[in-house]
Parts: C-alpha cells; structure tokens; sequence
C-alpha cells in the first residue's frame, strides 16, 4: 500500500492521500501521518511517499492519486 503525503506550508498541516479515502487526512505532524499509516496498514508493508513540486505531476499522471473504494 503506497501512502502520499504533501507538506502544506500555507496552513502547515500535512496532507496523506491514498487509494481508499476521496479526500486528503489533514494531520499536524507528519510523525501523527506516520502513525495513523501504521495503523491502517496493520502489520501489512506500506511505502510514505512524499509529495512535492517536482513529483506530483508524474504521481497525478500515473493514477497514484486515483480513489479505489473497497467493494
């Protein structure tokens, strides 16, 4: 499972997205991302990737950020 967080200076919160929620997780720190990711993942690997300027196009383009709802 691939996690995607983005650091948003404006509002300094941090922003994790991933396949099962519509919406970005608005979090404070990214070590409270870090451990809602922990326990999502339950005990299963996951990768946090970062989000910046230079990676969020190809993310966008590659469907990274696309919703996958469980059925």
């Amino acid at each position: 499972m691939n996690f995607y967080l983005q650091y948003m200076q404006s509002i300094d919160e941090y922003a994790l997205g991933f396949n099962k929620v519509e919406q970005p997780l608005m979090f404070r720190s990214r070590a409270e991302a870090m451990c809602f990711c922990i326990d999502y993942a339950d005990g299963e690997d996951f990768k946090l990737i970062d989000v910046d300027d230079n990676n969020w196009q190809s993310l966008y383009d590659s469907g990274a950020f696309d919703y996958e709802p469980e059925l």
